[in-house]
């Protein structure tokens, strides 16, 4: 497992949101799994993100709150949301995904539209993963 420093920054219906995270990162043949921790109000919540290649990224949130999510061009995900209330149908299409890799930087930026109880929004995040010194 490789040290890294995660920068995420999304936009979701509008509301931007942005964070740093000290991750782990696993480098298998073909993917790279990153691993780190959010804590907000509702909470400790995992993250897992894994890039498959350069055109697969699935996103994996377990907590008070949990999801799972896949983005790929023109790939749309159907898949529900848990919370303590219950599970909440979602929806995500994804418009664009590039997984860019440069001096050691591993750039990921994914736009989406998704549907969550009806409630249609356009989304985008974008995570730059770097290697702590």
């Amino acid at each position: 497992m490789l040290s890294v420093k995660v920068f995420f920054r999304s936009v979701a219906g509008g509301v931007e949101y942005k964070k740093l995270y000290k991750a782990s990162m696993k480098v298998e043949e073909g993917s790279k799994t990153l691993y780190y921790d959010e804590v907000d109000d509702n909470g400790l919540t995992k993250t897992e993100v894994c890039i498959v290649g350069n055109d697969f990224v699935t996103v994996r949130r377990t907590g008070q709150f949990s999801n799972f999510l896949e983005f790929k061009n023109g790939h749309s995900y159907v898949g529900e949301y848990l919370t303590p209330y219950g599970k909440i149908p979602v929806e995500a299409f994804t418009r664009n995904l590039t997984v860019e890799e440069n001096d050691g930087i591993l750039i990921i930026n994914a736009k989406y539209k998704s549907s969550l109880m009806g409630e249609e929004s356009e989304n985008e995040f974008n995570i730059k993963v770097r290697a702590n010194k």
